[in-house]
């Protein structure tokens, strides 16, 4: 396969590759908050005022997730959101780059070529 995402660092990302991506960081932010602390989806739910199937939806992908909502979740779990922003950088290809290995030292710890 010779498949390229973004065929050059000019090329312009699909929107839908960096919305999908978003969504997903979002509701991993979300899961990762109720895991800190210690808060399941019913918890979650009652804490909202929402049905706890709207969490699942919410946590899945197929709830349109807001940020009021993103805020409201994360409230519920004694957080904040935080938002960044970073250059894009991709230039995914699906041929894997080879490294050549020049030897493997007693440690364990693998040297490889330049």
């Amino acid at each position: 396969m010779n498949e390229r995402w973004i065929t050059s660092d000019r090329a312009v990302p699909d929107i839908e590759v960096l919305t999908e991506s978003a969504l997903a960081m979002a509701q991993a932010t979300i899961q990762s908050a109720m895991d800190r602390a210690e808060i399941s989806k019913a918890d979650l739910a009652r804490s909202m005022g929402r049905p706890r199937s709207f969490i699942t939806r919410m946590l899945s992908g197929s709830h349109n997730l807001t940020v009021r909502t993103m805020a409201s979740a994360l409230l519920a779990c004694g957080y904040e959101i935080r938002f960044g922003v970073a250059p894009i950088k991709w230039n995914w290809v699906s041929e894997p780059k080879v490294i050549e290995c020049k030897g493997v030292p007693s440690e364990g710890t693998l040297v490889l070529a330049n």
